[in-house]
Order: C-alpha cells, then structure tokens, then sequence
C-alpha cells in the first residue's frame, strides 16, 4: 500500500472464492509463462499461476488494486501492470469478426442477433466530456456492439465507441451489415435500429444477390404519429423480443466480470479490455458445456 501502517497494527485478511473453472486459470497462466520465456524475463514476484490468479481476481470482482496488491506484497501500480499485460494477451486471441461469421455459416445459421449497450465509465474532463456523454442513459460511458447467435452466446464484441455515439450508428461505421450480408446472414435487432433497412435501398448492384440486393433486416414494428400499433403487429413484436431476448444473456455473461461496473481503466484500453473478456467468457463456456454429461 502507498502509506505504511501504523507501529503496531496489523492488517487483516480473507479468502474470497473467484467462480471460475481450474481450466481458465491454466489457460491464462499459460499465455503468461510463454510470454515471459519470449521476453527471457529472468525473475518476477509472482508465478504465472500468481498473476493469473490475480488479474482473474481483478476483471470478476474488481477490487482496489492497492488492497490486493498488498496481499501479494507488491504495489497497485505493479498489479496494474500485469492486468495489462495480461489483458493484451488474451485479446490477441479474439477471433476476428469475418472467421466468426464463416464459421456461423458453416454450422448452419441463419440470424444473428444484433445489440448495444452502454459500458458506464468516470466522468472524463476537457473535450472528452461531452463526447462520452450518453443521453439516453444519462452518463458518461462507451457503446458497445455484440453479436450473439440465437441461444444468446457470444460471438463478437465490437470496439468501444464514445458514449453519445447511437447503436445504429455505431453499426453503420462498422459495416456491420454488410459483414453479415457476405456470409448470407441476418440481422435481427431492436427499434433503436429502426431505419437500418433503408441503407440497402442504396445498394443497387450486389455481387451475393446478383443484382438488386434482397437482404433482410429484422426489426420490430414501431409505432409512428396518428398510426398506432394493431393488434397482430403487437403480437408480432412480443415474439421477436421472446427471440431478441437471448441477446440480454449474452451481455449479463459478460457483465458478470464486474471490472465493466464502472471502468476505471483508461478509454484506450477499453477495446482491448472487452476483447480478453470475450475470450474469456467464450473459454468458460466451452468449459461448462464441455464438463456437461452427454444427454443418453
């Protein structure tokens, strides 16, 4: 810690249980170990179990650095380093967005569900205020985009964009449709993506249509001035969210790393702190699907 206690005191300590499976921390203790025989690092304070342990404490239950640092007898600033280091490790094996589509295909799917969400952040101070400002949610943060296929899993994680940044935006810098529409996927998203439709009017000659492009972008009905939904499009709209609602399952198991409560890193390393924690959540699921008993 930054100040030395007091003569005669004595600081306390617990145990605290971290819900992750053995087989991520082996994963991460891995990519650490090879890390360090690439840089021929000759001695460190913890073992690459050790700091895997402890940047896995960080991302699930984001405690303050100083108080964890202090039960491994290092500084917060230290601890921060090995959470970045050990994050840009991990991001490197995201899996890029054109693979995760093709292999989507591959295995037969047809619809990908399409979805923002707010990654809440500090107030920031100069010209970054109001640029991070997010008006629907009244607070300063980052949009994020996710893909998820129709059982809510995780397949990809855009960038983190300024929060005043709206999610249909966001898709329409990121191409996001046009990535789908090469791999003969479709969108399915919700009515802040209303209006996403009318950008395939613009495409007159597809090479995948052979002409004038025929994708589908499936959204909601939305009621509009003096037109108010009828009955059936109501019914309508109550199955699409039944389906849409796999999506908020994508996001609450990335949210259950509490470190995107409030991020407290900087900005820049946003993106590359959401992709380890996709990889990481990708790697717990395949560990409980894979620890399942096969159904007789």
């Amino acid at each position: 810690m930054s100040q030395q206690p007091a003569e005669g005191f004595e600081a306390l300590s617990y145990q605290v249980v971290l819900p992750l499976s053995r087989s991520t921390l082996r994963m991460l203790a891995e990519l650490i170990g090879a890390h360090r025989r690439r840089l021929r690092s000759r001695w460190r304070k913890a073992t690459p179990a050790g700091q895997a342990l402890v940047v896995l404490a960080v991302l699930r239950h984001d405690p303050r650095l100083a108080h964890l640092g202090a039960g491994m007898g290092v500084s917060a600033a230290t601890v921060r380093r090995w959470v970045l280091e050990a994050i840009a490790l991990l991001a490197a094996r995201a899996t890029h967005l054109h693979r995760v589509l093709r292999r989507h295909a591959r295995a037969g799917g047809q619809v990908v569900l399409v979805d923002g969400t707010l990654i809440r952040t500090r107030r920031r101070t100069g010209t970054h205020n109001r640029a991070h400002y997010n008006g629907k949610h009244k607070h300063h943060g980052l949009v994020v985009l996710a893909l998820t296929d129709e059982h809510g899993r995780l397949l990809w994680i855009s960038p983190a964009l300024p929060g005043r940044t709206a999610d249909i935006t966001a898709a329409r810098r990121l191409r996001i449709r046009e990535r789908l529409h090469v791999h003969g996927l479709t969108p399915a998203a919700d009515k802040g993506f209303h209006g996403w439709h009318k950008d395939i009017r613009t495409t007159r000659d597809c090479r995948r249509c052979g002409g004038a492009c025929e994708q589908v972008v499936l959204t909601p009905y939305k009621a509009e001035a003096r037109r108010p939904l009828t009955k059936a499009q109501k019914q309508a709209n109550a199955v699409f969210s039944a389906m849409r609602c796999a999506v908020e399952g994508g996001f609450a198991a990335l949210k259950h790393w509490h470190i995107l409560d409030t991020l407290r890193l900087h900005p820049r390393h946003a993106t590359t702190l959401l992709r380890a924690l996709l990889v990481l959540t990708q790697h717990e699921q395949h560990a409980r699907d894979t620890a399942q008993p096969s159904p007789a």
